[in-house]
């Protein structure tokens, strides 16, 4: 893999032009944006229910709420929208008038464990993965999207990180991808270095995902190569320095190597 030292919004820029691509989770629209922007695509579709989570979506409930919506696809079940809210309602009407007049924009108010069986296999250039970042729905949304790409597609997503933060709110987007790769054929292609970092993932070096390392590789974007292995140990980790501000400091060690003396 290559750790690439920029941010997320620095590989728009490089992501081939006129492609077909996907957001799970828009919220106010500001990287959605950002992509039609910088990456220009022909299609951006936009998903999320812009609701609040589902009854069953609990960390020890999730299995189940996703095996039943497995099942009802399988039986042809035809899912209802989110439950209306005001905060989500009012929150959507600001990104359908933010977006109104591109009309490379598809909005999807659906939760993408829903919204995914909407879409053709085969059908995406890339997938950009931020919704639910519970263990359960960051490797469903994984499976489910990997099928809707194309051979050479890029399956890409955000807040690939581990800190206090993390743990508080039982993310588990690293543990996800990880056992995501496992049964899969994809691997990890890229990880950035930002607060939050983006992964990157595709299962082969052809077509679009091959087309944007390429890309990566012609830009002044420094990259670093790492063993795939390296990307189950990466965390933030933090020094506090005298004037009492903090220091990140991205790390691939689980335990701390030194230990300075105050």
């Amino acid at each position: 893999m290559y750790y690439a030292l920029s941010r997320r919004e620095d590989l728009l820029r490089h992501l081939p032009k006129g492609a077909v691509g996907a957001e799970i989770g828009v919220a106010e629209g500001a990287f959605s944006a950002a992509i039609l922007e910088d990456a220009q695509p022909s299609e951006l579709h936009l998903i999320d229910p812009w609701s609040h989570l589902e009854s069953g979506s609990g960390l020890m409930q999730a299995t189940e709420l996703l095996a039943g919506v497995d099942a009802g696809r399988a039986h042809g079940e035809e899912f209802a929208p989110p439950p209306e809210n005001s905060e989500g309602d009012a929150l959507f009407a600001v990104v359908a008038n933010r977006f109104k007049a591109d009309p490379r924009v598809r909005l999807h108010r659906q939760y993408s464990y829903k919204a995914a069986a909407s879409f053709d296999d085969g059908y995406f250039d890339f997938v950009y993965v931020d919704g639910n970042h519970h263990y359960e729905f960051v490797l469903k949304d994984l499976h489910d999207f990997a099928a809707k790409l194309k051979p050479g597609g890029l399956l890409f997503g955000h807040d690939f990180f581990e800190d206090s933060f993390a743990r508080e709110e039982h993310y588990g987007v690293i543990d996800a991808v990880g056992t995501f790769l496992k049964r899969s054929d994809f691997r990890f292609l890229m990880l950035t270095w930002e607060p939050f970092s983006t992964f990157c993932l595709a299962r082969r070096l052809d077509g679009f995902a091959g087309e944007f390392l390429r890309n990566m590789f012609e830009s002044d974007i420094p990259l670093v190569e790492l063993p795939d292995a390296f990307a189950a140990s990466y965390r933030d980790k933090t020094y506090k320095r005298q004037d009492g501000s903090m220091k990140r400091i991205p790390s691939f060690i689980s335990a701390s190597q030194f230990l300075l003396q105050q």
